[in-house]
């Protein structure tokens, strides 16, 4: 990323995330007990909580530490605990202040009151250990969700001729983010799924990695790479975060490791598809050059065979369309990931998440495998998604003649 663009990213990223702990700390602090010892309790948690990821960050990168993976987990499940408690509070607030102008609890607040008196509760408090109560239930099931993947199967019909093959079955992951938290052991049950849904072929569709090949080398991830099976080989394209760790690295790691990375290039497999892999967008933004349209990518190819797209933003899902692709297949956008991002998602693509089909090209864009900070998910089970697809040559009849 371009110094300013990070300046932008970074000044936008702390602004929010210090406003929302700032506010968060305030209204905790206002619901404890006049007592030293608990808001001194209170607030040292809260400030190591609150800074833990970006400790860790800065421990990963001098180099003071050797493990700051516990800090940086720590940091990460904060970053959805604290979203939770905001929403709740807001919405306290919210109820209050509008009361406040237009009275419409007048009579149940006066009914809590006298109840809170009879039990000697402490209406502040008893709103606070609530909202961490729901917060940490909500974190807690979002953990249990993000570790319980699935495999959703798609059936497809393209009306086209492939040659060598009446059927293709192909297995799609995205956004495993291999890194620090996302381990061996979690991509050992990743590739143990894979292999038992035989596939042709295996499609990786960006975010493979993290940010940097560091842990996954000492995870030997690279063996358990080359242990998946498939009858065509396993293809992949760069995500965003293959460009934040330095995308040649993240490439050669792949390549060594029997992973064919498609760089803005379109290949035929079998003689039977095409299949095409673009350069995902950030290479316009970490680097000098431009990534190729997709006509250029499929100029002189043979575009009369099934063609299939790997793009790992669903930003260009139109460019798939009007170059009559068969199949678009992306990831990135997490589904949102943590409830109510998805809403975000929602607006920002045309198909942010799911099966959808645009004239003759259908498209897919899955919610991802792993996760991206917080090992956390609130809009649904992470997926590996098993592509059952027929090929029919499309047939048309005139006057009972058969017209190819």
């Amino acid at each position: 990323m371009k110094g300013y663009q990070f300046a932008i990213f970074l000044t936008i990223f702390l602004t929010i995330f210090l406003t929302g702990n700032i506010y968060i700390f305030i209204r905790g602090w206002q619901a404890l007990p006049v007592n030293n010892g608990v808001r001194a309790v209170y607030s040292a948690l809260f400030l190591f909580a609150a800074f833990s990821f970006i400790i860790g960050q800065f421990t990963r990168r001098s180099g003071l530490f050797e493990n700051d993976t516990t800090l940086t987990l720590i940091g990460s499940i904060w970053l959805a605990f604290i979203l939770y408690v905001l929403l709740i509070v807001i919405i306290i607030d919210l109820v209050r202040s509008m009361n406040f102008f237009f009275h419409f609890l007048p009579a149940r607040v006066v009914e809590t009151q006298c109840i809170a008196s009879l039990l000697k509760l402490n209406i502040p408090l008893t709103l606070f250990i609530g909202t961490v109560f729901v917060a940490c239930s909500i974190v807690i099931i979002g953990i249990i969700t993000a570790s319980n993947p699935t495999v959703k199967k798609i059936d497809i019909k393209i009306d086209k001729k492939a040659n060598n093959i009446n059927s293709l079955n192909i297995a799609m992951a995205s956004d495993i983010h291999l890194g620090k938290i996302a381990g061996r052991k979690k991509f050992q049950s990743f590739v143990d799924t894979i292999n038992s849904l035989d596939p042709d072929i295996v499609l990786l569709v960006g975010d493979f990695i993290d940010r940097t090949i560091e842990p996954l080398i000492k995870d030997d991830i690279g063996s358990l790479i080359e242990s998946i099976h498939s009858k065509y080989g396993v293809y992949a394209v760069t995500g965003n975060h293959e460009y934040f760790g330095g995308v040649s690295k993240s490439v050669d790691f792949m390549t060594k490791h029997k992973i064919n990375v498609l760089l803005d290039e379109s290949i035929e497999i079998d003689q039977s598809f095409l299949l095409v892999g673009r350069e995902d967008i950030s290479l316009n933004r970490f680097t000098e050059r431009k990534r190729k349209t997709l006509a250029e990518l499929l100029n002189g190819k043979r575009t009369g065979l099934p063609v299939i797209v790997m793009d790992h933003q669903p930003s260009s899902i139109n460019e798939s369309v009007k170059n009559m692709a068969d199949l678009h297949l992306s990831g990135h956008t997490h589904n949102g990931q943590l409830w109510p991002i998805n809403y975000i998602t929602n607006a920002l693509f045309e198909v942010s998440c799911g099966y959808a089909k645009i004239d003759n090209t259908n498209i897919y864009v899955t919610k991802g495998y792993g996760t991206w900070g917080p090992p956390i998910r609130t809009t649904g089970r992470p997926e590996i998604v098993f592509l059952q697809i027929a090929f029919n040559e499309k047939k048309y009849y005139i006057d009972g003649t058969l017209i190819k």
